[in-house]
């Protein structure tokens, strides 16, 4: 036993913790100076108009690199209905929010479905998101492993490193583990921002905590997670703090949160204990499943000798994201 959990119980936590952390960061990036709803539709349907690149090892790589991206021929269309359901949203939302999507150019409503077309994803502005993300995967993964909690998978032969860095093809493997993410923390709370609210919420709460401490506050979230005010809350989600306070009431209601002296705690009703344990364990499943397919596209070698020093390569240079609204790009994560 290390503190309140054993070691394989402090191995789910560190992974659950970095999962949390994570997603956010790479929500926070898409969204940029954007609409998040817009930001969420916009990935969806890019992630599913490539699948055709997704399915083929050999176009992977071809349109892996940052500045080579699919033609609009290889793009395969979605459905609006396919997209709202995907994403818990009410499909007029989802038509609505594609017509505006539209009109700004960032894709293309056919008979056959949605598009988003080649020129809404090379942009200067989606690529450095794309570099900003690639960078945040590679932490993410780095951190991981540097604490042996990366879930054992089927051993797989390397493939030689990449002649470049595979910044899109990481991008949608990236797509893929954000938007499983986004759909279970919607099937929690039925709302994206009240999602992401919480979120926040628990990521405050628990950040004083050591990773062992955890399984401690997961059993007594009140008494154990720090209590957090609802404007700190409102600054990292960049929302008004009335939008926080009626998400939190939203979450109060449903049993997610409660009130106390210092401020908001994140909690869960015991109608959904089994459904978040399950959700640990999907997410360790999907933690696997992208660490499986960068391995596969040879990105994690790569990594790995940058990160021991044996590789003379330079790291991607650091990005600093636009932050003029009228530059309006979604920022999906896919390409």
């Amino acid at each position: 036993m290390v503190g309140g959990c054993s070691e394989g119980q402090r191995e789910i936590w560190e992974i659950t913790r970095a999962s949390l952390d994570f997603i956010r960061d790479i929500v926070q990036i898409t969204r940029g100076g954007d609409d998040l709803i817009d930001a969420l539709i916009f990935t969806a349907a890019l992630d599913a108009n490539m699948t055709p690149v997704n399915r083929d090892a050999d176009l992977q790589v071809i349109y892996g690199g940052a500045e080579v991206s699919a033609p609009d021929n290889m793009r395969r269309p979605v459905s609006m209905n396919a997209v709202a359901q995907s994403l818990r949203l009410p499909f007029e939302t989802v038509r609505r929010r594609f017509l505006g999507l539209s009109r700004a150019g960032l894709c293309v409503v056919t008979p056959q479905g949605v598009v988003v077309p080649r020129g809404a994803v090379t942009s200067s502005a989606y690529v450095a998101k794309q570099r900003a993300r690639y960078e945040r995967i590679r932490d993410f993964y780095l951190s991981l492993r540097a604490v042996g909690a990366l879930p054992v998978g089927e051993a797989v032969q390397e493939p030689p490193t990449p002649a470049e860095p595979l910044v899109r093809a990481a991008n949608r493997a990236l797509s893929e583990y954000t938007l499983r993410a986004c759909h279970d923390l919607l099937g929690l709370t039925g709302e994206v921002m009240s999602s992401l609210v919480l979120l926040e919420l628990v990521l405050a709460n628990t950040r004083p905590l050591r990773t062992p401490e955890l399984a401690d506050w997961s059993r007594a979230p009140e008494r154990f997670g720090r209590p957090v005010r609802i404007a700190t809350l409102a600054g990292p989600l960049r929302v008004s703090g009335e939008t926080v306070r009626r998400h939190l009431n939203r979450l109060e209601t449903l049993g997610f949160c409660s009130r106390t002296a210092g401020g908001m705690v994140a909690t869960a009703p015991a109608s959904a204990w089994p459904q978040l344990a399950r959700l640990v364990e999907i997410n360790q499943a999907n933690v696997q499943r992208l660490c499986a397919r960068l391995r596969q596209l040879g990105i994690l070698v790569d990594w790995e000798a940058l990160d021991a020093g044996a590789s003379g390569a330079a790291p991607l240079e650091a990005i600093t994201l636009p932050s003029d609204p009228a530059r309006r790009n979604t920022g999906g994560l896919v390409k």
